[in-house]
């Protein structure tokens, strides 16, 4: 039998996008899904369009909760989900037809601990498209640490910080939940816990299968990264999950990670500052 994967989606306020992000899912080439939308308690049409679906689809599952928040809807549905594997889908987002079955296939080779696929950026206010995480990334080395290889792709690579255009197992991925008391960082700590328990390799598929809509991000989200405190927080955060006596090379990688946060909280600054 084909593996089950469960898709969950948090929604909030996203009528505008979520017909396109839905239909894009019910459409994929791998039929076998569990695709569970958790209304966040959304005031726009949200909800109405999730129970349409639902109707149409027995393999949605509509939920609707008092608004709580992203980690909150995710944790419901990681509560909620049957699967044999798990990806998280952003309702003002969209995936390519592919998305499941090209993220599946590394599974069948064994040793996998989590897939990752390329991006495409729908540059919403500049209206083009951007192709992004497609070129080639050099794979652990036989006697590199698997937390320096993950500070390496932390370095590198912003997909790691964030839950979207990956495919988790799912024995693994339901042990672990989203942080509901936080707004900044909680992907990022949801995904290092995950790698930490998870056997096997993280495996790239180089193909631009998850299509991000840059632009639509919430206000929650824009004032949290212009905190420095919050940046603090999470690097304390990933020194914890190091541990106690961290190698030469994972020193040099967390200390390169914290360059690239300062860099990235300074950017965010500029944003906020040009509205």
């Amino acid at each position: 039998m084909q593996s089950k994967v469960s898709i969950i989606v948090p929604i909030y306020n996203t009528e505008k996008y979520l017909k396109t992000c839905l239909d894009s899912i019910v459409n994929q080439t791998y039929k076998n899904l569990e695709v569970i939308l958790v209304d966040d308690g959304s005031t726009d049409n949200s909800g109405k369009i999730i129970d349409e679906y639902a109707k149409k689809d027995s393999r949605i599952k509509a939920i609707h909760q008092k608004n709580a928040g992203q980690s909150a809807a995710r944790n419901i549905g990681l509560k909620k989900a049957t699967g044999d594997f798990i990806s998280f889908i952003d309702s003002d987002d969209r995936v390519d037809k592919d998305f499941i079955s090209e993220l599946l296939a590394p599974y069948q080779n064994g040793n996998t601990s989590i897939t990752v696929c390329g991006r495409h950026y729908e540059m919403l206010r500049q209206k083009y498209r951007k192709t992004v995480f497609i070129s080639y990334i050099r794979p652990r080395r036989k006697h590199e640490s698997k937390k320096a290889y993950i500070l390496f792709l932390m370095t590198i690579d912003g997909r790691m910080y964030s839950a979207i255009d990956k495919i988790f197992r799912a024995d693994i991925a339901k042990k672990i939940k989203f942080n509901e008391s936080i707004n900044f960082s909680e992907d990022t700590n949801y995904v290092l816990d995950y790698l930490k328990k998870a056997p096997g390799e993280i495996k790239f598929v180089l193909k631009p299968l998850y299509i991000y809509n840059y632009g639509t991000e919430g206000s929650t989200i824009k004032k949290s990264s212009i905190i420095w405190s919050n940046w603090q927080a999470a690097y304390k955060n990933l020194k914890s999950w190091l541990g106690p006596q961290p190698s030469l090379r994972e020193r040099f990688w967390l200390h390169a990670v914290h360059l690239r946060w300062r860099v990235s909280y300074v950017r965010s600054k500029r944003r906020a500052a040009r509205g």
